[in-house]
C-alpha cells in the first residue's frame, strides 16, 4: 500500500507542476483526460493513505503529522481548483498555485520528517 500511495503522491505533484507550467507560461489549460486522470490520482491517494492510516492507528503509532498531511493536502486542493479555474484572473492563477506548491512541499517534508510531537 505504501508503493501505491507514494506513487500516486509523485503522479499527483507531476500533475501539478504540468498544469501549473500550461497555466503559467502559455496561458492555456490542462487537456480533459489529464483533469479525469487528476481526479482517480487524488482518489487513489486518499484511499490508499486512509488505508496507511487506520494500520497506523491499529498499532498504537503518533499520527498527528498525518492530520497537519491531510489540512495541507486540503489547502492544496482548494487552491489549485481556484488556480485552474476557466475564469480565473491571472494574480488569481499565480497565488493559487504559490498556495498549492507551498502546500505540497508542506506535505513532502511532513512525509520525510515524521514528527513525534507535531502538536
Amino acid at each position: 500500500m505504501k508503493h501505491l500511495h507514494m506513487l500516486m503522491a509523485a503522479l499527483t505533484v507531476a500533475l501539478f507542476l504540468y498544469q501549473s507550467y500550461l497555466v503559467l507560461s502559455a496561458d492555456r489549460r490542462a487537456p480533459r483526460v489529464v483533469k479525469i486522470a487528476t481526479h482517480i490520482i487524488y482518489a487513489l491517494l486518499i484511499l490508499s493513505g486512509a488505508m496507511m492510516l487506520m494500520q497506523l492507528m491499529g498499532a498504537n503509532a503518533p499520527v498527528q503529522w498525518v492530520f497537519a498531511k491531510i489540512i495541507l493536502l486540503i489547502a492544496a486542493i482548494s487552491s489549485s481548483i481556484k488556480a485552474f479555474k476557466v475564469d480565473a484572473t491571472p494574480v488569481q492563477r499565480k497565488t493559487g498555485i504559490l498556495i498549492a506548491a507551498v502546500a505540497y512541499i508542506g506535505i513532502v517534508i511532513l512525509a520525510f520528517a515524521k514528527p513525534a510531537n507535531l502538536f
